[in-house]
């Protein structure tokens, strides 16, 4: 799965698994596809790509189904601190 960055932005790429979903490849292989498959292509996948023990806890929350176009990151975790909350109001 990709987004032909940067002709077409990364933020798209979930956009691209929907899509690949809506023509009948799984929502899991779609899931992986852009995770655990996409970890272990670039050579990472001992640190990213599936949530285990040991490895770095980067993480992200939607409001919503992942491949939504109306879904928004609501928190994510970069090695296991939070780095962005939308929840939190600025005072």
């Amino acid at each position: 799965m990709m987004t032909d960055h940067p002709v077409i932005p990364i933020q798209f790429l979930p956009i691209q698994a929907g899509l690949a979903v809506r023509e009948g490849l799984s929502e899991e292989t779609a899931l992986r596809s852009i995770t655990r498959y996409a970890a272990e292509i670039v050579g990472i996948a001992d640190r990213v790509g599936t949530l285990e023990a040991g490895k770095d806890a980067d993480i992200a929350v939607f409001d919503g189904h992942p491949f939504g176009y109306q879904t928004h990151c609501v928190l994510t975790l970069i090695n296991g601190k939070v780095v962005h909350d939308s929840r939190k109001r600025e005072a």
